[in-house]
């Protein structure tokens, strides 16, 4: 049984909480919302620009090799090789270009777009391959998991495009 201090209290916090709601205002242009709305903006042109943050930029080297090592060593077979290797310093001497199809690697898109910047194994780890940076190569994502495990050799010949301004 419930005192009726309490459901006083409980009453008051209640209307306390519904004036919050129905006086609430836009966080973008401070204009005041419709209660019925559930979202903090009134519309789309109020919301921030959402900026993408690749998480090689937000993590320390030793989390992204600890963490690029620990998804090889997933993949890899029994007696694989492993080297300490930094996936951005596989990235940065490709010079941010898919080593697959050629074209440029953007270097602001979510890491699970299919443009993200990834680290390909030439010779993959299902088929015996090495984790060590003579076995590496920058790509996109889309080129590396429409690669898959093929081996080299069987995986077709993709002409590579000429960057703009090379002769």
């Amino acid at each position: 049984m419930t005192s009726p201090f309490l459901r006083r209290l409980n009453k008051r916090l209640a209307e306390t909480a519904h004036a919050a709601w129905v006086e609430r205002h836009c966080a973008g242009c401070g204009a005041p919302l419709d209660p019925s709305n559930v979202d903090d903006y009134c519309g789309i042109a109020c919301r921030p620009a959402r900026t993408v943050v690749p998480a090689y930029v937000t993590r320390s080297p030793a989390a992204r090799i600890s963490g690029f090592r620990k998804g090889a060593e997933s993949r890899a077979l029994p007696g694989t090789w492993f080297e300490d290797v930094d996936p951005l310093d596989v990235l940065e001497a490709a010079d941010w270009r898919c080593e697959l199809c050629g074209e440029r690697i953007p270097q602001d898109v979510d890491c699970l777009t299919p443009l993200a910047a990834t680290v390909d194994h030439h010779m993959p780890l299902a088929l015996g391959g090495h984790h060590v940076r003579g076995n590496m190569r920058a790509a996109h994502r889309a080129c590396n998991s429409g690669k898959n495990a093929t081996h080299p050799t069987d995986r077709p010949a993709v002409p590579r495009r000429r960057a703009a301004g090379t002769d």
